[in-house]
C-alpha cells in the first residue's frame, strides 16, 4: 500500500548552512540527500517541474540516487537561469539542456 519512492523538496535541517536548502528521495533501496545553494527566487510551477523531472530520470536510470542528483541539478539551473532573465515564469525553454544533461554538480548522500 502507498508509494514505492517518496521524494520530499524544500528540505529545512537546522544543522545545514542557512544559504542552502535540500532534497531528500526514499524508496526500497535507501534514502538519500542532496544539498544546492539556496537561490532568492520563489517561482510557481516548480513543484511540478521537480516531481516531473524526478519521475523521468528515475524512469531513465532506474535509481533515486541517480535521479536525485539529475533532479537537483536540472532544477537547480531552471531555478537560476529564471532568475537571471528577470522573469517571472519558469525559463523552461533555455533550460532544456539542463534537463536533458544534467551538470550533475551536487553530491548526493545516503542517508539511510
Amino acid at each position: 500500500m502507498g508509494p514505492s519512492t517518496v521524494l520530499v523538496t524544500s528540505v529545512e535541517r537546522p544543522d545545514a548552512p542557512a544559504d542552502t536548502i535540500e532534497m531528500l528521495a526514499v524508496d526500497d533501496e535507501g534514502a538519500w540527500i542532496v544539498q544546492t545553494p539556496r537561490l532568492p527566487i520563489k517561482a510557481n510551477g516548480s513543484g511540478d517541474v521537480t516531481a516531473a523531472l524526478f519521475t523521468a530520470h528515475r524512469h531513465l536510470t532506474g535509481s533515486s540516487e541517480g535521479a536525485l542528483a539529475r533532479t537537483a541539478s536540472s532544477v537547480f539551473d531552471l531555478l537560476a537561469n529564471t532568475l537571471e532573465s528577470g522573469d517571472r515564469e519558469l525559463a523552461l525553454v533555455s533550460s532544456q539542456q539542463a534537463f536533458a544533461h544534467p551538470r550533475m554538480q551536487f553530491e548526493v548522500t545516503r542517508v539511510r
